[in-house]
């Protein structure tokens, strides 16, 4: 009887936290010709390089999230590729940065973090959210792709960029798992099913409150590209 009545409070609380995570939902979306620009591509010390900026990503309802005590993560993936006319495109290359922000509300701040690949964490801390929303839609840092000599001066090449945005993620879960203390406390006790429907339900919500926007930028030449300072 005890695990019975322990498996219907759990799910109780992720059908609880499941209504307002889906009420609440940004559901997927596509276009982004006028959200997602490239705002500088060119030859830097011999490599191509790229920035590029977001507009109006962080909605009212991710926003609203922020303030509730979830994670906030933006990923961006940029993808160079060469145009083959009626043959298959081919990757050149992939560059990926992802920003993760969090409301701390003991200290009233926003603090954030930077992670690219190999390079180290950088984090800022601000109690002014805009500002820190600049800094991750507009990324100060260039994006270095290949030597421009290993490119065909002949092919016109292109980025796909793909921008995410994600209200409810990995941490909040996990988060979530530690505020429902009978599912972490009392695990060996709870039953499969319960496990199980509890990361059903959380996958099911986590796709929903996503949004994905994805733009092909105009094709380029490498013998077209100037050259830049910095």
């Amino acid at each position: 009887m005890r695990k019975v009545a322990l498996t219907i409070r759990l799910l109780y609380k992720i059908m609880a936290i499941g209504l307002f995570c889906i009420f609440a939902s940004t559901s997927d979306v596509s276009a982004a010709e006028n959200l997602v620009e490239v705002v500088q591509n060119g030859i830097l010390k011999g490599n191509i390089v790229m920035r590029l900026q977001t507009g109006e990503i962080f909605t009212d309802k991710v926003v609203k999230f922020l303030s509730r005590g979830f994670t906030v993560r933006v990923d961006y993936s940029i993808e160079l590729w060469q145009s083959r006319g009626l043959w298959f495109d081919r990757l050149y290359s992939q560059r990926n940065i992802s920003y993760q922000i969090d409301f701390e509300p003991i200290e009233k701040r926003y603090v954030c973090k930077r992670f690219q690949e190999e390079s180290q964490v950088v984090s800022k801390t601000d109690k002014q959210l805009d500002k820190l929303i600049k800094w991750i839609t507009h990324p100060d840092i260039p994006l270095i792709f290949v030597p421009v000599e290993q490119l065909d001066p002949e092919s016109s090449y292109y980025y796909n960029i793909g921008v995410l945005v994600a209200t409810l993620t990995a941490e909040n879960v996990k988060d979530l798992q530690k505020w429902m203390g009978e599912f972490g406390e009392q695990e060996e006790q709870t039953s499969s099913f319960a496990r199980t429907t509890f990361k059903v339900v959380m996958d099911f919500l986590s796709s929903r409150n996503h949004k994905k926007y994805t733009v092909k930028s105009d094709e380029f030449h490498p013998s077209d590209l100037p050259k830049l300072s910095k």
